[in-house]
Order: structure tokens, then C-alpha cells, then sequence
């Protein structure tokens, strides 16, 4: 019922917002069409009755300026009007303001000279074809019928969005009374159990261990179905009011299925459980090495070429960073400052790896060459202060638009290093695009 509401009142609101521009448009377009046609007859008239005024009164004085501006009549119609005889203005509207001011798509220009007891009268007037105060009593209308639905709608929307919260209280009410229901509703049954249980307990025969009555116990199978056969209802009410002996209880115990010791069975051991990493170069513990904090070198290619992967599914670049520093010991301090200053630039300590015994190669994605010689210029220059002005080279390399390996990238990032020198520490190794989109298309 709601949901059908929402989309009545939808369907009306939208109703009234085409009506409210539709009765703005129509209104206007009707008045542009019916002064288009009369605004000729109504200057003609208009000229009409200046040429009539000029013959009964030969002089500009004011009952001439008077008996024109009574012919004119509703002023509002007109844009601009200038009547002139003799080449004296006898009337002018509006006041300040040229008749090439006035001119526009909404008007119409009129001109007209006559010639009415030798003197020459002129007539120039610009009729509007949609009134101003017309554009203006239109617009207020369509915009208070939409103001007024808009207002409407608000009010909807809070009363909806409080009732549903309302709603929504209630249904949690329900629910957690509902809950609460359920759970007396358990404990009552649990107490019932509780108390059943203790009244069965209650009815269990006690054993006496000082009682020695004669019962045989030794015999067969057979023969015990053959004695209970012939035992009356009166010999069992007898057998059962007899309390049992400790022989009798010990040849019950001698007859139940032994159990093991549960101290005794041997928890079951995984596979998880019997595997013990090695600490190997092949074979290294963990993702990251202790003494340095960034990735091994066995899980470099792995990484490389799943990146890889990922980069030309996504059709995005990848760039790859391998960093010299050859007079620095691995297990040093500084060698460890160094990593984890790359691991603050490039955000991800997972994309740092060991290389070699005297580089670290870093993986940067989303990056093309370009950016990546800048990125490459600040961490040259923040290296050398950490290490104290020591040798330092950086080789750049990226995929561009190739399918390619991890192989191939860190190939072009060595040599990208091999050719470089003290005044160029930082080379990288562009790819051209067009020869390579061409070799593709030959292959």
C-alpha cells in the first residue's frame, strides 16, 4: 500500500511539474502569435489617428501632446514611441532611452512619415510582441505551483523517513521482545529437564554393598533365557526388592565393553604440524627478511610477474626500480635504514626485495617511465645523505604497453645500470612504442 502510494503521488508531482511548464510556454508562444498579427492593425490605427489629430490642431502645444498619448492608449504595449512634427518631438517613451535600445526578438519596429497640412509628421515606434509584465505574471504562476509541489514532496519525504524509523523501532521491540520470549521460553524447558531429571534420580533404587544374597551368575547364555522364561511376575518383584552384592557388581563390570584410556590415545598429528620450514636461501622463513625488513629475493619473480599480470589485465603501466648500492654491507644499519626509507616511499613493504648482495629492487604500479625518473631523482638524493655520499645507481624500467616477463624488466633494469656513470647515476630504459607496435603486428 505504501510502495503504491509513492508511486501515485510520484506520477501526480511529475504531472504538475509539466503542467507548470507547459503553462508557461503555451501562454507565452499564444501572446507571441496574437501580437505578431495585430501589432500591424494596431499601429496603422495608431498612425490613423495622429494623421486626424495633425489636421483639427495645427500647433505643438500640450492639448496635442495629450489628444497623441490618449491614442496611443495602454503604453505597456510599446517598447519605445517618438512622434515628431516639424522635427519637434511631441511625444517620447520611455523617457532616456533610444529606439536602438529597445530593439530585440520580442519587438517589432514601425516607421512612418506623413505629410498633413504641409508639415511633416514622423512615427516611430517598436510594439512588443510578449510584454514584459506577461513574461512575468506567467513565470510567477508556473513557479508557485512548483514551489508549492516542491514543498509538498519535502514534507513527504521526512513524514516517510520517520515512519520507517518508527517502524523500524518497532520491529526491533518485537524482535527483542520475541528473544526475550524464546529465551524464558528455554529455561523454563531447561528447568523442567533439571527437575525431571533430579525426580528420576530420586526413584533410582539404592545399592547396599553389606547385603550378601545367593545368585548365580555362572551360568550360559541358554541357560538364562531358559530361567527367565519360567520366572513369574512375583520371583522378579522379589529379585528387584533384593539389594545387589559386590559379586554382582564386579561381574557386571566384567561383562561391559572395555574402554580406553583416554590418557592413553595419542593426539592425531596433522601434516600442518610436521612441516618445519628450513631457512634457506631456496627456502627462506617468512615473506620478509629479519635483518633487513623487505621481501626475499626467491619471492621477487613470483611477485614481478603476478603484478605483471594484474597491470595488463587492467591495461595500466608498471614500473620497475632496481637500486644499486655497492659499497654498503647487507646486514648493516644503514643498508636497513635504506629500506625502510623505500618502504615509506613506495607505501607497500610486500614490493621491496632483496636483490642480489648489493641492489634492491622496488615495484612501483600505476607509474610510467616519466614519473618514475621523478620519483627516482628525490630517492637518489635522499640515499646519498643516508649514505653519506657513497656510490649510488638506479635503473628504471616499465612495461609501456608490451606483454613482457619479470624476466625481461629486470634484464632492462641491469643494463639500464650498466650504462650508467657519476654524472648520470639514474638511467632508464624507454621503450619505443611505435617500433614495438609494429614488430607485434608483423609477428
Amino acid at each position: 500500500m505504501k510502495n503504491r502510494f509513492i508511486v501515485v503521488y510520484t506520477v501526480f508531482a511529475a504531472a504538475v511539474f509539466i503542467f507548470a511548464l507547459s503553462f508557461f510556454g503555451f501562454n507565452l508562444y499564444k501572446e507571441y502569435s496574437t501580437n505578431l498579427e495585430k501589432s500591424e492593425i494596431r499601429y496603422t490605427n495608431l498612425v490613423n489617428d495622429i494623421r486626424t489629430l495633425s489636421y483639427n490642431q495645427a500647433e505643438n502645444d500640450a492639448t496635442y501632446a495629450q489628444s497623441i498619448k490618449k491614442a496611443v492608449g495602454d503604453s505597456g504595449a510599446y517598447s519605445f514611441i517618438q512622434v515628431k512634427r516639424e522635427g519637434e518631438t511631441v511625444v517620447f517613451y520611455p523617457a532616456g532611452k533610444m529606439k536602438e535600445e529597445t530593439v530585440s526578438k520580442l519587438t517589432k519596429t514601425f516607421t512612418t512619415s506623413l505629410t498633413v497640412n504641409k508639415q511633416s509628421v514622423t512615427v516611430d515606434c517598436n510594439l512588443y510582441l510578449i510584454r514584459p509584465d506577461s513574461i512575468f505574471y506567467y513565470a510567477r504562476v508556473s513557479f508557485l505551483m512548483i514551489l508549492i509541489i516542491t514543498i509538498i514532496t519535502v514534507i513527504m519525504i521526512i513524514y516517510l523517513n520517520i515512519a520507517e524509523e518508527t517502524t523500524s523501532d518497532v520491529i526491533s521491540l518485537e524482535e527483542s521482545s520475541e528473544d526475550e520470549t524464546e529465551e524464558d521460553t528455554i529455561e523454563e524447558q531447561e528447568d523442567n529437564i533439571a527437575v525431571s531429571e533430579t525426580d528420576s534420580s530420586e526413584e533410582k533404587p539404592i545399592v547396599s554393598e553389606t547385603a550378601t544374597p545367593e545368585i548365580e551368575i555362572d551360568k550360559t547364555e541358554e541357560e538364562n533365557e531358559a530361567s527367565s522364561s519360567e520366572v513369574t511376575p512375583e520371583e522378579v518383584k522379589a529379585i528387584f526388592a533384593e539389594p545387589l552384592t559386590d559379586a554382582a557388581v564386579e561381574s557386571t563390570v566384567e561383562d561391559a565393553i572395555p574402554l580406553e584410556n583416554p590418557s592413553s590415545v595419542e593426539p592425531a598429528k596433522l601434516p600442518v604440524d610436521e612441516i618445519k620450514p628450513a631457512k634457506t636461501e631456496d627456502n627462506p622463513s617468512g615473506l620478509f627478511d629479519p635483518s633487513t625488513g623487505i621481501g626475499w629475493e626467491s619471492y621477487l619473480l613470483t611477485r614481478l610477474n603476478n603484478e605483471i599480470e594484474r597491470a595488463t589485465a587492467s591495461e595500466i603501466d608498471i614500473s620497475l626500480f632496481v637500486i644499486k648500492v655497492p659499497e654498503i654491507s647487507m646486514t648493516s644499519d644503514v643498508y636497513k635504514n635504506i629500506c625502510n626509507y623505500l618502504a615509506i616511499q613506495f607505501q607497500f613493504k610486500d614490493l621491496l626485495f632483496e636483490y642480489k648482495d648489493d641492489s634492491i629492487v622496488a615495484i612501483k604500479i600505476s607509474m610510467n617511465v616519466d614519473e618514475a625518473l621523478s620519483l627516482a631523482e628525490k630517492l637518489y638524493a635522499d640515499i646519498c645523505n643516508i649514505i653519506n655520499g657513497k656510490n649510488c645507481r638506479i635503473g628504471i624500467t616499465s612495461r609501456s604497453i608490451r606483454m613482457v616477463t619479470g624476466e625481461r624488466l629486470l634484464l632492462e633494469a641491469e643494463q639500464s645500470i650498466e650504462h650508467s656513470d657519476e654524472n648520470s647515476p639514474i638511467i632508464a630504459f624507454r621503450v619505443d612504442s611505435e617500433k614495438y607496435r609494429k614488430l607485434m603486428e608483423q609477428n
